[in-house]
């Protein structure tokens, strides 16, 4: 017999968060409004870098990969909008084509260091809020799984949940003020984040992030087809 779990965000600490998600209209497709609380300024995508299958080397920017694939960089960008792989020629002349990956569910290493460097100039040592919801379910939780420390715990906070959700996540994270919310779905290549202008600024202009601006209505799904889409070379 299949044993049927509840599951609810009522009295946890996902529950104003998970009141403030939806879809303003009807429409195909997954938006960013599924995934970030309505009511803020501004609204950032983070790229999950490219790399090597074992990580030891990075990749193309997004935005590189799109113009070498003849699409352009948009908010919407899909990695199915990209070339399989790139051409890269070597010191005799050899050209091979090379295919990078990139993390779903987790964003990397460096970008979150350089994303929670950037917030903290935001956020100083309040208390920030990091929740597990899906990652949670899959894993035979009865509940979000929700850890709070300033955003200089944030590592220690996901070596501590690894043990019960894996190496995934934080699905969400904010600090105690809600100036600011991250968002790593576990089935998208980049990370959303709501926040005000001042705070999108600086994650725009922050070198070690690729970032680009969303808003409410961004498609976040891999469905989306390029602008001539006919005209994607192949």
């Amino acid at each position: 017999m299949t044993e049927h779990r509840e599951w609810t965000h009522d009295g946890t600490g996902l529950a104003w968060l998970s009141a403030r998600l939806g879809r303003p209209e009807p429409g195909p497709g997954h938006l960013v409004s599924q995934l970030l609380p309505d009511g803020y300024q501004a609204y950032v995508r983070i790229f999950h870098r490219f790399e090597s299958l074992d990580g030891a080397v990075q990749g193309p920017s997004w935005r590189e990969w799109a113009e070498r694939s003849g699409v352009p960089f948009l908010p919407e960008l899909s990695h199915r909008w990209l070339k399989d792989g790139l051409e890269t020629q070597d010191e005799d002349g050899e050209v091979t084509t090379v295919r990078w990956v990139a993390e779903d569910g987790a964003l990397d290493a460096a970008s979150r260091r350089a994303l929670a460097g950037a917030l903290e100039t935001v956020t100083g040592d309040q208390p920030v809020h990091y929740a597990w919801d899906l990652a949670a379910v899959t894993n035979g939780l009865d509940a979000p799984l929700l850890r709070t420390a300033p955003l200089a715990g944030l590592e220690a906070v996901r070596t501590e949940a690894a043990a019960l959700v894996g190496d995934s996540g934080p699905e969400y994270w904010w600090p105690e003020d809600r100036t600011w919310v991250v968002c790593t779905d576990y089935d998208l290549l980049s990370t959303y984040v709501a926040c005000d202008t001042p705070t999108a600024a600086l994650l725009l202009a922050t070198p070690s992030l690729e970032t680009i601006q969303a808003t409410p209505h961004t498609r976040v799904d891999w469905s989306t087809e390029p602008p001539h889409a006919e005209a994607r070379p192949h």
